[in-house]
């Protein structure tokens, strides 16, 4: 990918015996740059199925290339669960 691509970052959640749910509070997405910036705060992620979801970043705009962290919070009920996830973004 580089820079002024849409990255599309998706993640399924899953309880303990490995079945899709969906937290009951909120699934956001955070990314940050290879300089530790957010470029995306706490965004609330599209939901495609139970269990699903995803998000879209356009990273036109953006003049920093480099590895950036992906960081998902699912949110049920004030219980927390995280996942992570990188990408490396190039320079046209």
């Amino acid at each position: 990918m580089v820079i002024g691509d849409t990255v599309i970052c998706s993640i399924t959640v899953k309880n303990s015996t490995g079945t899709l749910v969906d937290p009951a509070t909120s699934m956001t997405i955070t990314i940050k740059n290879a300089f530790g910036v957010s470029v995306v705060s706490a965004q609330a992620m599209t939901k495609s199925s139970t269990g699903t979801y995803s998000y879209s970043w356009d990273s036109s705009g953006i003049s920093v290339g480099g590895i950036y962290d992906v960081t998902y919070i699912a949110n049920d009920g004030g219980v927390y669960s995280y996942g992570e996830d990188i990408f490396y973004l190039g320079t046209a």
